[in-house]
């Protein structure tokens, strides 16, 4: 999933769920939702950024701190690991372990018929390398969320 994907979904559903969005909100969650891709930088990426071991303790305090901001950076962060589950393999308890899980939906449809199907997935995560993403569709999806907050936030 690309950034673009990472950082619109959360912020439609914030745009969508909250009583009083505001600017400072939505940009909280939006880096949040793209934070975990700085590991992409390291050694491997969907490493420590994608750990539950990180994530989990980061909104614990950032509940318990009452700073919404905070709150909000660090259910961006999750959102990401959630949205990654979905897309390959997350770590959940990276560096104890690298292996990691996720979850694979096929849909097939034609003549014969319809149906879906599910499978986990274990694997490890790759080793670093250079990435290259294509981010023709999500570009769409960028501006229908730009045009949510400015339409809910104005």
């Amino acid at each position: 999933m690309d950034p673009v994907e990472h950082a619109s979904i959360p912020t439609l559903a914030y745009l969508a769920l909250s009583n009083e969005p505001t600017w400072g909100g939505a940009l909280a969650l939006t880096i949040g939702a793209t934070f975990p891709d700085l590991d992409a930088f390291t050694r491997e990426h969907r490493s420590y950024l994608h750990s539950l071991l990180f994530a989990l303790p980061a909104f614990a305090l950032a509940y318990l701190s009452g700073n919404t901001h905070a709150l909000l950076f660090s259910i961006g962060w999750l959102s990401h690991i959630f949205l990654d589950f979905f897309t390959g393999v997350i770590p959940p308890v990276y560096p104890l372990s690298r292996r990691g899980w996720g979850v694979e939906i096929t849909a097939r449809g034609g003549p014969a018929g319809f149906g879906i199907g599910l499978r986990i997935v274990e694997n490890y995560p790759d080793p670093r390398h250079d990435y290259e993403l294509n981010i023709g569709g999500s570009v769409a999806l960028g501006l229908v969320t730009l045009a949510a907050l400015i339409i809910r936030l104005h």
